[in-house]
């Protein structure tokens, strides 16, 4: 079979050929250790020494050996200057001397070479990469890694492509064939009528795609048919499940092949060679809706089941505040009865002590009194009797269950059909309540009289009874889907067929493989020196005790003076301002060229680092017609700029609109776009003026926040907000940059959900990680997050709403720093005991994130979901506090870092503000309701935001490389790097767009001016 086309030309020459070093490479690689020295001593002829230098340092910056013929001539200088020899000549390095110092240098380096044995480990990774679906040019990258961290010689190119192609077609031989034994005869017949071509003229569509969209609708009408549908897969799914088991497809490799069948035409889904593949694109597909689907409706009946308790606890409130007058009233009558009781006393004997009135008198008196009084107290009796019923109903409760009970019906329109389709786990915790959800679905929602009652509480027990013994079927129904929602939540009951509501196990990695290959797994994740849990204990104890005795003590003697205590006691601390400024001179000298229109910022970014390049087709193996530039930039600007495909393109010159909707349909996925993304970013961090916003270079302060956006059509991961959305629905998008100024990473998720499970997963796209310091506001805080941060070895800083409340902890008692008078105390001991008992299962935890077995927010909501007791949760927050402690101390003593943190706040804020400049079209609103369609937008928006930022650092560069004197570039750069290149109004971002050839020509830069500018050395 053909090789799979993977790597371009140029890719393939800069993977094959050595790298031109700059002056500081060749030092450091070409220098040789001392212990190297004396094996070059002990070589003789002076050719011999130099070729052995020039390849050991080759070696050592890429892992791999270059012809001679590679060898660059300034490369050779540096190396012969090194060794004191001043007659070059490498013709005569050739043969059997260049491979015995290859396996000399091997040795030496403690490498091994690619042999077969080294092939063998890189095809065993390269198949596991392949069950997942990653991409070809992905796997490559992935087996030059894992070349680094075995120290095996990287094979060539060729090779490597060898290496992926084989496995793919070892994959796919391996699928087919288990494909074609499982199959049976009905099985064919049913998968071929589910293929079999749609009706309707133009593009024809196969017969599952009416089905493709989930509806994220809560009308009851919807609901029943979403529930239809998912019951129809479900028949499916159950149907094909001999199958699914013979083959074993992992999730990720269902998603793959479930997506590009949800792309695909018919035409495209009967066009293979092979039916079986056509097959195995449609059983994907059904697993995928399946799962997809239980998910939804899972989101359907939580959403209800909270709306339902939100209007009831509405209802008993505006109750409590309409019967509170009849209350007072009530109670009024009592002391008033009580009062009456003595006027009736008092009046009867002051008539008995008349002495001028006849026996028939006083008793006509007394009579008419009675009945005086009589007509008053009736009145006072049924508010007092009101009051008796208020109570007793209060008492239990009764108020609350009816509000409940009238709103059952409306409930069960919504998720009794879902309960009876969806399938539990009956591995779940929560035993009682899946027998009562087992009796639910067996007698089809008519629960009987006599249904389970123990997964009630002992007041809803009582309460589904009324007053005279009668059973309350539709109150203990909605309690059934209470009580549902609330432990699916929680994980006490989890799903099968899901993605998202699976129990936690599920998320992390295999506990047998993880006991098998803990050490090798714990070195390929960088968690190998906090693989004794003790020693990190030990350390972290000297740790805190020294910062303990640190920080109070400069506070005492008066070196603190932004700390200070209240009248209670607690430590206060102030933070001057810093020198950030968003209103710099910046803005004004980029607009003084005039307006920019965008689609020349994108071309220009485009040039310069060939992002669009990162839009790959999404079909992994099989080469496809590759579209221009042009339409890519074409794509990010509809998405980005929210303007849309369709409108897009009737407001363009240049482009037809099937065409562009075919490039995002199969170009626009979030890998690709993270990946163009990352390709601005990386230009954007290599640019000198860019670096000079570090405050302590190497490493890098980064901040993360949220914005909150409208969601235009249903969307299940909506929620309502008044403060964010008035009367409408909408999500968080969120956001991370640094110091830099670049946009790394965006997420979307619940406007009701917490920011911190979403943390870790920015970081993990940054990928620089060790050395770095993350910032958040107290959204994006909890004591886990601190944690697992600290095992990735970026130091977290939150700024925290009310620190000085904030508990902080020590290893020692409370009283031992009380006796030395210092005013920062810990509020208890840390339970170190219980970190280390669940030690193994923390560092397995992060392993799972770290090596991408499931995303951090992923396995933190499945967590933080769990009940509060679960063993893992405790012992990760009890560690995470450990960490925040050294963080608060650090965080009261250091007025620098207090600043930082409050600087790189400013910067996220004022990314967001941009964000709303670039965002501009419908009412700034989302218009799909798809989740993965609303991160694609946003992933649009973030390239266009980093091109603008791109374009900016250019251009102030090319100022600041083209001013005359040193003293003015010095007063150039002064005034940038206390501004921010974060400024848009001299983007235009609206009007028509033309993206004719000619058109798109706009401004170039003068690269190699920029590249050699080096504001270090000018400020210096």
């Amino acid at each position: 079979m053909p090789l799979l086309s993977i790597l371009s030309s140029p890719e393939q020459r800069r993977l094959n050929t050595p790298k031109r070093f700059t002056a500081e490479e060749r030092s450091l690689y070409f220098t040789p250790a001392h212990d190297l020295k004396q094996t070059l001593a002990s070589i003789r002829k002076t050719h011999l020494r130099l070729g052995f230098l020039l390849q050991l340092g080759y070696f050592r910056a890429h892992g791999k050996f270059f012809p001679v013929n590679d060898f660059y001539a300034a490369d050779i200088r540096f190396a012969a200057r090194m060794l004191g020899i001043r007659n070059i000549d490498l013709t005569q390095y050739v043969g059997g001397a260049v491979t015995r110092h290859r396996r000399q240098i091997l040795q030496v380096c403690n490498w091994s070479p690619c042999d077969d044995d080294a092939l063998a480990v890189l095809t065993t990774r390269a198949c596991q990469c392949v069950k997942n679906q990653q991409h070809p040019k992905d796997i490559i990258l992935i087996l030059i890694d894992e070349c680094w961290k075995r120290q095996i010689e990287v094979p060539s190119a060729f090779t490597l492509t060898e290496i992926v192609t084989d496995a793919f077609n070892a994959h796919e031989h391996e699928l087919i064939n288990d494909l074609k034994a499982a199959l049976t005869r009905a099985h064919r017949q049913n998968l071929r009528g589910l293929m079999r071509a749609g009706a309707g003229g133009g593009k024809q569509h196969w017969r599952l795609t009416g089905l493709k969209k989930i509806s994220q609708s809560l009308r009851p009408r919807d609901i029943s048919e979403s529930e239809r549908v998912m019951a129809y897969f479900r028949s499916l799914y159950d149907q094909f499940a001999p199958i699914y088991r013979t083959i074993g497809l992992n999730d990720k490799a269902t998603a793959y092949y479930a997506d590009w069948a949800r792309k695909a035409s018919h035409r495209q889904l009967v066009s293979f060679a092979s039916e079986e593949k056509s097959f195995l694109y449609v059983l994907a597909f059904v697993k995928h809706q399946y799962f997809q689907r239980q998910d939804a409706l899972i989101d359907i009946l939580v959403k209800s089941v909270t709306a339902t308790k939100n209007a009831a606890d509405a209802e008993v409130a505006k109750s409590d505040a309409a019967v509170k007058a009849e209350r007072d009233l009530a109670i009024q009558a009592l002391s008033k009865a009580h009062k009456s009781s003595e006027q009736f006393k008092n009046a009867v004997l002051a008539i008995i002590g008349l002495t001028d009135a006849t026996p028939s008198e006083k008793y006509y008196k007394i009579e008419e009194l009675a009945l005086e009084f009589e007509r008053s107290d009736d009145l006072d009796e049924k508010a007092i009797n009101r009051l008796e019923d208020d109570l007793s109903r209060a008492a239990r409760n009764l108020a609350y269950f009816d509000a409940l009970q009238s709103r059952s019906r409306k409930l069960q329109s919504r998720v009794a059909a879902i309960m009876k389709s969806v399938h539990f786990d009956p591995a779940s915790r929560n035993k009682p309540l899946l027998s009562a959800i087992d009796h639910f679905q067996e007698t089809n929602g008519v629960v009987g009289a006599n249904p389970p009652l123990t997964f009630l509480t002992p007041q809803e027990r009582r309460a589904v009874f009324d007053d005279v013994g009668q059973f309350r079927g539709s109150l203990y129904k909605c309690l059934l889907f209470f009580h549902t929602a609330q432990s699916i939540k929680s994980g006490a009951l989890n799903l099968v067929f899901s993605y998202r509501y699976r129990a936690l196990d599920d998320y992390l990695i295999d506990r047998l493989k993880w006991r098998s290959e803990r050490a090798s797994i714990l070195k390929a994740t960088g968690l190998a020196e906090f693989e004794n849990g003790q020693r990190v204990l030990d350390g972290l104890k000297e740790t805190i005790e020294r910062t303990y005795k640190t920080v109070n003590e400069r506070y005492l003697s008066g070196d603190n003076v932004w700390m200070s205590q209240d009248a209670a006691n607690r430590c206060r601390v102030r933070t001057p301002r810093t020198d950030f400024n968003e209103h710099s001179a910046i803005a004004a000298s980029l607009g003084a060229g005039g307006y920019v229109p965008v689609l020349q910022v994108m071309s220009e970014a485009d040039r310069i680092t060939n992002f669009t390049s990162c839009f790959r087709h999404f079909s992994n193996k099989n080469a496809k017609l590759k579209h221009g530039p042009v339409l890519f930039i074409a794509g990010v600007i509809a998405k980005g700029c929210n303007i849309g495909v369709g409108k897009m393109a009737k407001i363009s010159v240049g482009l037809k609109e099937h065409v562009l909707r075919n490039a995002v349909a199969w170009h626009f996925d979030l890998d690709n776009l993270r990946a163009a993304n990352r390709r601005i970013v990386e230009a954007i961090n290599a640019l000198s003026l860019a670096n000079g916003y570090l405050s302590s270079p190497p490493h890098v302060h980064s901040s993360s926040d949220g914005r909150k956006i409208s969601v235009a059509p249903d969307c299940l991961h909506a929620n309502y907000s008044y403060k964010y959305f008035g009367k409408e629905k909408g999500v968080t998008l969120y956001s991370f940059i640094d110091e830099r100024q670049s946009l790394f990473h965006s997420q979307v998720f619940s406007a009701s959900d917490r920011e911190a499970p979403y943390v870790i997963d920015g970081l993990m796209e940054n990928r620089i990680l060790e050395g770095q310091i993350h910032s958040t506001d107290t959204h994006g805080y909890t004591e886990q997050i601190f944690a697992v941060s600290h095992l990735m070895k970026v130091a977290f800083a939150p700024r925290l709403k009310n620190i000085a409340q904030q508990r902080i902890y020590a290893f020692s008692a409370r009283s031992t720093y009380k006796k030395k008078g210092y005013p920062l105390l810990p509020s208890r001991t840390i339970r170190w005991k219980l970190i280390l008992e669940h030690w193994d299962d923390i560092l397995r935890f992060v392993a799972s994130i770290n090596t991408q077995h499931a995303s951090a927010s992923q396995l933190f909501k499945r967590l933080s979901s769990y009940a509060r007791d679960h063993p893992l949760y405790q012992a990760l927050k009890e560690f995470g506090r450990l960490i925040k402690t050294q963080f608060i101390l650090s965080y009261f003593d250091d007025v620098e870092l207090r600043q930082r943190i409050q600087k790189q706040l400013n910067r996220v804020e004022l990314s967001n503000k941009f964000s709303k400049a670039v965002y501009f079209d419908n009412d700034q609103t989302f218009q799909d309701a798809s989740l993965e369609n609303q991160e694609i937008t946003a992933a649009c928006k973030l390239i266009i935001q980093n091109a603008v930022i791109l374009w900016n650092y250019l251009y102030l560069s090319e100022q600041i490389a083209l001013t005359k004197t040193r003293e003015d570039k010095k007063a150039l750069i002064s005034d940038v790097i206390r501004g921010s290149v974060i400024t848009w109004r001299h983007v235009n971002f609206r009007g028509e767009y033309d993206f004719s050839p000619a058109a798109s020509k706009g401004r170039q830069f003068d690269l190699p001016a920029i590249k050699t500018l080096n504001i270090n050395a000018i400020s210096a």
